[in-house]
């Protein structure tokens, strides 16, 4: 496996370039034109039947392929479909730097992807990162935002969902 670095987490994008993760030939020289992030796309750009072949195109760049200082990122497809999973799989087994979800709706589906990356580094054998630490007024923003949904939550008599958004909420401050 190629080592890259550690992916800033404040980071400045100026340029992010999109790329079909399916064809080699392009991803493997995407670094050349200086862009501050790639975007593999598993998603849209990727025909039905060609998802398969995708993901083996994905793993071996991430692999193979020196991408120096630029952040590698990809997107998976929506968790509508019956690919995701084996997205996520494949995003850490390559060492992808981020997912990004496609039609992503709420908090739910950033937590269960969440979740899924935790089960893919557990299986192929990889420590599980650390969460990010956040500054004090992203914290509270962010425990805002799920009070929000979980008020919202409760209107709408979803409350098995609201439970989750307490808990994490309770998980955020430390309690």
């Amino acid at each position: 496996m190629i080592p890259r670095p550690k992916p800033e987490r404040f980071r400045l994008r100026r340029t992010m370039m999109f790329m079909n993760a399916q064809k080699p030939g392009l991803i493997k020289d995407a670094y050349i034109y200086g862009v501050d992030s790639i975007m593999l796309d598993l998603e849209d750009a990727v025909a039905e039947n060609q998802k398969d072949a995708a993901r083996f195109s994905l793993y071996h760049a991430l692999k193979t392929i020196d991408y120096g200082d630029t952040e590698v990122i990809v997107r998976i497809n929506g968790l509508d479909t019956p690919h995701w999973r084996e997205d996520i799989r494949v995003c850490v087994a390559g060492g992808a730097d981020g997912i990004r979800i496609a039609k992503c709706e709420c908090a739910r589906d950033v937590k269960t992807v969440e979740q899924a990356v935790e089960e893919a580094e557990e299986e192929a054998d990889r420590a599980v990162r650390s969460k990010h630490k956040m500054t004090r007024s992203e914290l509270e923003k962010a425990i805002e935002k799920l009070e929000k949904e979980m008020k919202e939550a409760s209107k709408r008599l979803e409350f098995e969902y609201a439970a989750v958004l307490r808990d994490r909420i309770i998980e955020l401050r430390g309690k």
